[in-house]
Order: C-alpha cells, then structure tokens, then sequence
C-alpha cells in the first residue's frame, strides 16, 4: 500500500509539473500578455510601465511575506533565501536590491527615485494589487505560496519556449528605444535571476504537495495569480495605449 500510495504521489506531481509549465507557457499566448507586447513603445510609454511596475515589485514583497507567515519552518527559510536577494541584492555581484534596479533602470528614461516614490497606482492596477494581497493573505499556506511562486515560472527562461516577459520587453525597448539590454538592469537581472526563483515552486511541491489536496491548492494559487496577472498586464496595455505618442 506504502509503495502504491508512493507511486501516486510521485506521478501526481508530474502531472502537476507539466500542467503548471503548460499554464506558465500560455500566460505568454493569452490576449493580455499579445495585447500588451503589440503596443508600440515611446519613451512616454515606458516611464509609465516601470512607474506601474515598480508597485507591482513592492506588492510581491508584502505578498511573498503573507506566504512565508504561513508556511511551515522549511518553507519559511525557502521564501527567505529567495527574498535575501530581493532586498539586499548580491553584494558579490555588486548588484543592489531589486527595488533599487528598477530605478536604475529608471534612470534612462529621465525617471528619479522620488518619481518611483510619488507613483499614482492605476485603478486597475491597484485592483489587482489588493486582490493579490488578498489571495496570498487569506489563503490556505500552499496556495498562498504558489500564488507568488506561479509568477517566478511565468518570467522563467528555463520554462517558457519563447522567453521570458522580462527579455521580451527589454528587447523591445532595445530595438524601439535604442536603449541596451545593460542599461535595462531590472530587466537584465530578472532574466537570470528568475531561472533559479521558478525553481521554488517545484521543491516546495517535492516536499509538501504528496496529496490531491496539497496539489490541488498549489493548482488553485498559480490558476488565480495567473488570473490577477493577465488583468494586470491588460490594464498595462490600455494605459500605455492611452498615453500620447510623443514623449
């Protein structure tokens, strides 16, 4: 029975594997993601998407900390190696927190941090900010998690088969804008970085995710992320859209 119940579990996590990298991978074919990647780029355009942006990375960091409230000890230091990076960066490296590359890459477009502090959320994008908040908050602990984790596998280089969101923008700016991939460093960095944070949601899974349930609900929090974030991106599409041609 012991051996049975073993090969369920190991099955079932394949399957849960190969649907999430299925569902990270059509993120990228929905009608927001096509939407948004159609919408030609003026200098105007991008400072309003990094404004927006950089409240989405300050709601990942209050979302991954409702996740990690939650989890159990193991999962709690996972979701600390993982946010180490994203407020203190990689001194190694010489690379500064995530927040501060999003103003340095800012900084191309004429961007200055107190314009990153003074940013006006978009009532879509505060919609959909509150409403992660709210799925990773009010959760149950695995849901909550793969609500955050979802996000690192749809920016994953490894997993999706045409890029990731992050090289994709940055080469459009690259290519519309003039401005290179290493002046983008949010962008560059994320290209890298996200290979080795999508790989969380599949170890939390190995060692949590060995019932239905278990893998029903990290299902459940990546389908609803996933939800969130084509609305999110769609009201990207229509603000920029909105935004004059000129500079």
């Amino acid at each position: 029975m012991a051996a049975k119940a073993k090969a369920r579990s190991t099955d079932g996590l394949k399957e849960l594997e190969q649907e999430l990298v299925e569902l990270a991978n059509a993120q990228h074919d929905s009608y927001a993601y096509e939407h948004l990647s159609s919408v030609p780029l003026t200098v105007a355009r991008v400072r309003l998407h990094h404004l927006q942006k950089s409240l989405w990375v300050l709601n990942r960091r209050e979302c991954w900390a409702y996740a990690q409230a939650a989890a159990p000890f193991d999962v709690k230091q996972l979701i600390w190696d993982h946010e180490r990076e994203e407020f203190q960066g990689d001194q190694e490296r010489d690379m500064g927190n995530h927040y501060e590359l999003e103003l340095q890459q800012g900084e191309a477009f004429d961007l200055h941090p107190e314009d990153y502090a003074n940013a006006i959320p978009s009532d879509g994008t505060i919609t959909c900010l509150h409403t992660w908040t709210h799925l990773a908050k009010n959760s149950p602990w695995l849901k909550s998690f793969a609500a955050s984790a979802s996000l690192e596998m749809s920016n994953s280089e490894e997993i999706l088969r045409k890029g990731g969101a992050s090289r994709r923008m940055a080469q459009r700016i690259e290519e519309d804008l003039g401005i290179t991939i290493n002046r983008q460093q949010s962008f560059k960095e994320h290209i890298v970085a996200d290979v080795e944070h999508a790989n969380i949601m599949m170890e939390v899974a190995q060692r949590h995710g060995h019932t239905e349930i278990a893998r029903q609900q990290i299902l459940e929090g990546a389908k609803e992320s996933w939800a969130i974030d084509r609305i999110y991106r769609d009201n990207l599409a229509r603000l920029m859209e909105a935004e004059p041609d000129g500079r």
